[in-house]
């Protein structure tokens, strides 16, 4: 079906459904505006399927990042902790070591 075919089944569409119609006056007020993007090869404006369907994909996607930043903070976490630990433990036993050679000495 070519563009003009097209427009054309619009318009007889938006014709019969008429003034009676729940969206007859909409779609011959908006026939202008439908002509003219199909004729400047705009694609149709994303409707309330597609919109929701991005919505979630992109919600999807910022929960995975959000899992991936909590898990890499988390790793994090537990290195710094596990090197504090290390580092208390070396400062204690220098600590010991040095309280015993001075036991030594007196």
């Amino acid at each position: 079906m070519t563009k003009s075919q097209e427009i054309e089944t619009l318009r007889e569409c938006a014709e019969k459904l008429g003034s009676n119609s729940y969206c007859g006056d909409w779609l011959i007020d908006q026939l202008p505006f439908i002509e003219n993007d199909m004729r400047s090869d705009f694609l149709p404006q994303m409707g309330w399927a597609d919109t929701r369907k991005l919505e979630q994909n992109t919600l999807a996607l910022a929960k995975e990042q959000a899992a991936r930043i909590l898990k890499d903070a988390e790793e994090q976490a537990e290195r710094i902790k596990k090197d504090a630990q290390e580092r208390a433990d070396l400062i204690r036993h220098t600590l010991r070591r040095e309280l015993e050679k001075a036991l030594d000495t007196l």
